[in-house]
């Protein structure tokens, strides 16, 4: 259990957390292995699981699109802490991997019986959130600079014709 504490207590969505509180939530997970090319879920897939990888590598992906590389003590899933259980992407392993799996109930259940370590996830969670949100603008505004400059490309191509 030890090793398991010290890759999730990387997880920013445990930061400002005791390793005893974040062992209340741990103690309630399970362990999934998988194997190169598995599924952890599909766009369109219905889950109430957040995952962090324990060893491993996998990609998240999107009509066929890399869009994120997932390594030892990457969050992914997080958006069923906010009631969103409709899957967006897949997530696909790339070798063997090992999952650490928390329940949406485990942790919403942490609102009664452990209010502090409840109200940090929810902070956490939404820092995290905040974090992909600013590195998702940063990428659209980029594309949107490579897209203009391609146009003005072809609208120079067109003119010179």
């Amino acid at each position: 259990m030890s090793s398991i504490l010290n890759i999730v207590k990387t997880s920013p969505l445990f930061l400002e957390l005791f390793d005893e509180e974040i062992m209340k939530i741990v103690e309630k997970c399970h362990v999934m292995s998988l194997e190169k090319g598995d599924h952890i879920f599909s766009e369109g897939d219905e889950g109430d699981e957040l995952f962090i990888i324990l060893n491993g590598v996998a990609h998240v992906e999107k009509s066929g699109v890399k869009l994120a590389e997932l390594r030892k003590g990457d969050l992914f899933g997080e958006l069923v802490l906010l009631n969103e259980n409709i899957r967006s992407a897949d997530v696909v392993v790339d070798n063997y991997t090992d999952l650490l799996i928390m329940s949406y109930s485990d942790i919403f259940g942490l609102y009664k019986t452990e209010p502090k370590i409840f109200s940090l996830l929810v902070l956490n969670l939404a820092r995290l959130l905040t974090q992909r949100l600013k590195k998702s603008g940063g990428e659209m505004k980029a594309l949107t600079h490579k897209l203009r400059a391609l146009e003005d490309q072809i609208e120079s191509i067109k003119k010179a014709s």
